[in-house]
């Protein structure tokens, strides 16, 4: 079973206000008071915008969903759906898998740039290549929830989790293609199918898709993160 705890936690705290040491903002500086989206901000590296695509912060002790605003060689711009523990560095996944370690240049409302700490080919993250067709984003958890099933209900541990699925650990023996109600704290009541067995654990497929929005909260409550 998977984890993400490391050794050196973040600061935990609300963010919303700009990072300090404005004079280091490259690619990704702050926008200026009025004018976040009007491409004013100045920037060194050609940026790609309004790509709207998903992606995932991956910090020492937690996950989260973002969408991807706008991109450059350099850095990027993200949009999340809630308030985020104070974090200085995390990695950006994006949606082929790649991962890129970035630092926080700026927070504004729902708006966060970073600054990428290694060169990153500009071509290959708008092209995203992939063996995976589209892959939707996976954030990683380690949470208990029970498995429902016609006459009976199973301890499972939930290891990851997708606006489209689920990955669940489980000691029993489960038939494929089983329909199930997957039910964890701070997640409803979810209809879900059984794809796939291997190992001990199960691929699930939700009856209904959750929106990204709603995605990214409910895997943020999972981890314990306030909202």
């Amino acid at each position: 079973m998977m984890s993400i705890k490391m050794q050196d936690p973040c600061r935990m705290k609300r963010v919303g206000t700009p990072m300090q040491d404005p004079a280091r903002l490259d690619n990704t500086s702050a926008p200026s008071s009025g004018q976040e989206g009007s491409g004013a901000e100045m920037r060194t590296a050609p940026r790609v915008g309004l790509l709207i695509r998903p992606a995932k912060l991956i910090s020492p002790d937690h996950q989260f969903v973002c969408v991807i605003r706008d991109l450059s060689a350099t850095g990027l711009s993200v949009c999340v759906f809630h308030a985020l523990p104070s974090c200085d560095q995390y990695t950006i996944e994006f949606q082929n898998g790649d991962r890129i370690p970035a630092e926080v240049m700026w927070q504004h409302g729902d708006r966060m740039g970073l600054r990428f700490l290694e060169s990153a080919d500009l071509d290959r993250l708008i092209q995203s290549p992939s063996r995976f067709a589209k892959r939707p984003i996976r954030v990683e958890l380690d949470c208990p929830a029970i498995l429902a099933m016609p006459g009976r209900d199973f301890s499972v541990r939930i290891c990851d989790i997708s606006g489209q699925g689920a990955k669940i650990a489980c000691d029993e023996h489960l038939m494929l293609a089983s329909n199930v109600v997957l039910r964890a704290t701070h997640l409803p009541s979810t209809r879900a199918k059984i794809r796939w067995r291997r190992n001990g654990a199960y691929g699930l497929v939700f009856e209904d898709t959750m929106q990204m929005s709603e995605l990214a909260r409910i895997v943020a409550a999972m981890q314990n993160v306030a909202l």
